[in-house]
């Protein structure tokens, strides 16, 4: 809304980090508050003071929850200020929400840049749920069998070394054990440990 610099503008385009041709068609100036709102049916207004407004005050992550649930259907508008001195009542007063970002009570401010960015973070992962599914799908945790016999495999060749001697062992055991227990270790990890604890048995017999 009526922007210091003109649009688009050269420095625009540097910091987009090869974003502005995926947003450029998308993007509007207006002249006036009043313009930028005309079709919004439900408006979310970012401040880290509330100015004796009463209004619900929500989190960015309630503020999706409750558009998905509740406003999915409606034109939804997020209102941010300048990186200054941020909206002020006349601003947030037009709003129907407003949205506080969680953050340390000593120092509450946030530029403009991550304010956007933190927002359209808790958009895109509410939106695409998909997507995080997948990400987690590619990591493979080892099973418990396979687990249990590398365990086995370990503490024989522990045991083989003598570095139980001298130790309470039973104790010794359960402690190594526990290591890997409560580590999420992948298939490939746990091939790479095979493959050093074979190689360092190698390097023994053959020294």
């Amino acid at each position: 809304v009526n922007p210091k610099q003109s649009w688009p503008n050269k420095k625009a385009i540097a910091s987009s980090a090869g974003a502005f041709e995926s947003i450029q068609k998308s993007t509007r100036v207006y002249s006036s508050f009043e313009e930028a709102v005309k079709g919004v049916n439900i408006l979310f207004a970012t401040s880290v003071r509330v100015r004796d407004l009463e209004k619900t005050v929500l989190t960015p992550r309630e503020a999706i929850n409750l558009i998905k649930n509740k406003y999915y259907d409606n034109n939804i508008g997020f209102l941010f200020g300048p990186e200054k001195a941020g909206l002020n009542n006349t601003d947030l007063s037009e709003a129907n929400f407003i949205i506080q970002i969680p953050t340390n009570p000593g120092f509450g401010s946030l530029n403009l840049a991550m304010a956007v960015n933190i927002i359209c973070y808790e958009w895109f992962i509410n939106y695409h749920k998909k997507i995080s599914t997948e990400i987690s799908k590619n990591i493979e945790v080892v099973n418990k069998k396979k687990l249990t016999n590398f365990k086995k495999f370990l503490i024989e060749n522990i045991n083989e070394s003598g570095f139980f001697k001298n130790k309470d062992s039973e104790k010794f055991e359960t402690n190594v054990k526990n290591i890997f227990s409560k580590s999420l270790l992948t298939n490939k990890e746990l091939l790479i440990l095979y493959g050093i604890i074979k190689s360092l048995k190698n390097y023994e017999i053959n020294n």
